[in-house]
């Protein structure tokens, strides 16, 4: 039969203080308590755990022994009860995310490394793509979150939003460029509605949703026809092909700055305010959201609003 565990604990206290009184302190009990729980734990045994002479106490072999029991057992039991409290404190666990191509690569990562500097105990695993894409996969649970930017909801290729919760998360204006020299060459005639339907295009789909976008939003009208020689998701990629020369391109306003400050770059603006594409966090709307989703959404939505 085991040991009352109370007394084990009592005895290691001893054991490792080597003194009756430090052990009472160490537990907040009187020493006459732990007297008594050493006497009661030798007659379970059957053994002598100390010798006791005037104040002192000295382990026997017995004591030595049942000691190299007790001691790992106690650190194990203390470091257990504190992953518990960390387990109760702090996040830990893992979010699946997704996010579009160049939001993904270029403007969330410093969020989840600030968040996982906040909170180590919390990994991510972010699978890029169209929100096309990602949107049926936050339906049936194989990703927790997703990403998706949402300029025109009429557009064929955007996102249907139905049956999920979507939190806003930020606003980046889009905006039309060309190359310094295209624009030479193709606007000088102008920059209206006409003149500009009938020019190349890069976009991030065969279809041109940006593009489309784009019109839709400035002129309220669309081109029947759009010549797109090139179509590719990726923002890094449309840039290149529009300074390139290829044609023009859609892209957020921030991605182009630098270029355009340096006159790499031409913005054609209109009379309008430019088109907003919308950042938007997603999840299943029957999903309860655990406490790491709540504090990672509450986290991210106010990182990024601002930038």
């Amino acid at each position: 039969m085991l040991p009352d565990f109370n007394r084990l604990r009592v005895f290691f206290h001893v054991h490792r203080a080597g003194s009756v009184s430090a052990a009472a302190q160490a537990l907040h009990v009187t020493q006459s308590a732990v007297s008594q729980s050493l006497a009661k734990l030798e007659e379970e045994l059957g053994v002598q755990l100390f010798v006791r002479r005037h104040r002192a106490i000295t382990p026997t072999p017995a004591a030595a022994s049942l000691f190299s029991v007790v001691e790992p057992f106690v650190a194990a039991l203390q470091g257990g009860v504190e992953a518990i409290h960390r387990a109760r404190d702090e996040l830990t666990g893992t979010l699946r995310l997704g996010a579009p191509a160049e939001f993904g690569a270029r403007r969330l990562p410093e969020a989840l490394a600030r968040f996982v500097d906040e909170h180590p105990g919390v990994r991510f695993t972010l699978e890029l793509g169209h929100p096309t894409a990602l949107v049926p996969k936050v339906e049936d649970g194989q990703l927790d979150l997703a990403f998706v930017d949402v300029f025109d909801v009429r557009l064929p290729t955007a996102p249907r939003l139905a049956g999920l919760r979507a939190i806003e998360v930020m606003d980046e204006a889009l905006v039309l460029f060309c190359a310094p020299a295209f624009e030479r060459a193709q606007l000088a005639g102008g920059r209206g509605y006409a003149r500009l339907a009938k020019l190349p295009f890069v976009d991030y789909h065969p279809t041109a949703p940006a593009v489309r976008g784009w019109f839709r939003h400035h002129f309220e009208r669309v081109p029947a026809r759009l010549c797109v020689p090139l179509a590719v998701e990726s923002v890094q990629a449309v840039i290149a092909a529009v300074s390139a020369g290829m044609g023009l391109g859609v892209a957020p306003s921030h991605a182009i700055d630098r270029a355009r400050a340096a006159g790499e770059l031409t913005v054609i603006t209109t009379r309008r305010r430019p088109l907003s594409n919308r950042i938007t966090l997603v999840r299943a709307f029957e999903r309860v959201p655990t406490r790491l989703e709540q504090t990672f959404v509450s986290y991210v939505t106010e990182a990024l609003a601002g930038r």
